[in-house]
């Protein structure tokens, strides 16, 4: 069963048509995946190695008793399954979240198919835990009697051993494995979306960088031109008052030629006057 994040597909279309027409870009690397999928990737990979150490662990104890090894082995199992814990409670803590938000559609299934995806990892979690327990009470328990033939061993362990070899074996049934191989198929899809998504910003945004430093300079130059107004204002009010006092000055001059013309005028009067007189 596959799932797609809604709406993906038309947003990945418009954002490469959106990169066309802006011009072809390098790529850059993909978004990181969220913190579900990163739990749940975590979680798998623990159980696999814990799974792994508890066989290594078992093989060392048939084949060396208990030694230093063993007991790092033993140490290891069980921080594994201390961060397996934590991580469980950590995805349920999550999906709890999310079950608060508004969800439709592919969404919800999306959201339905998480919960699946926690009831098998708690499945193979507990298994995990039975099994070392198992492991563990198996290899403490007193060797079972087999005549008196039968070989000493260090600290009664190995005939222990191997009395739970067939349980300690076994991995994962067909369903389960099915349902693991559906799960990944999922995240691998998830995650080609996701690079996908990523690889077109990637290519979009050298061109929002371009965009930026061109809207950059046109403010610089806004800058500039405000500055040249600001000057030519300046200039303009300075050579206003200047054309005010040549004006005042011009004033002034007409004032004093009337006032001489008068006077010339006053004594050709008088001049002419006084030749009447006479």
């Amino acid at each position: 069963m596959s799932t797609q994040l809604y709406g993906i597909a038309d947003f990945v279309k418009k954002l490469e048509v959106i990169a066309e027409e802006c011009g072809e870009k390098k790529p850059k690397e993909a978004e990181q995946k969220d913190e579900f999928l990163r739990t749940k990737q975590r979680m798998y990979t623990l159980l696999e190695e814990t799974r792994s150490n508890i066989h290594e662990r078992e093989t060392l104890l048939r084949k060396r008793g208990n030694c230093y090894e063993t007991i790092q082995k033993g140490h290891l199992i069980r921080q594994h399954l201390e961060e397996l814990n934590t991580s469980f409670s950590k995805l349920q803590e999550l999906q709890k979240r999310a079950q608060g938000k508004r969800m439709t559609g592919a969404k919800k299934e999306e959201h339905q198919a998480r919960y699946q995806d926690i009831r098998i990892l708690k499945k193979h979690k507990d298994e995990v835990q039975e099994l070392s327990q198992h492991t563990s009470a198996g290899l403490h328990a007193p060797a079972a009697a087999s005549g008196a033939g039968a070989q000493p061993s260090l600290f009664g362990l190995r005939d222990a051993a191997r009395g739970g070899e067939e349980s300690a074996r076994r991995l994962l049934t067909t369903e389960e494995q099915e349902a693991l191989d559906q799960m990944k198929k999922r995240d691998m899809e998830i995650d080609k979306q996701v690079s996908d998504l990523g690889g077109v910003l990637g290519r979009l945004d050298p061109l929002a960088r371009e965009i930026g430093s061109s809207a950059e300079r046109q403010r610089i130059k806004a800058e500039a031109l405000g500055t040249d107004v600001e000057d030519a204002e300046k200039d303009l009010e300075s050579l206003n008052k200047k054309v005010a006092e040549v004006l005042k000055y011009e004033k002034n001059t007409n004032c004093c030629c009337q006032v001489f013309l008068l006077i010339a005028l006053l004594c050709c009067v008088g001049f002419v006057f006084q030749q009447l007189q006479g």
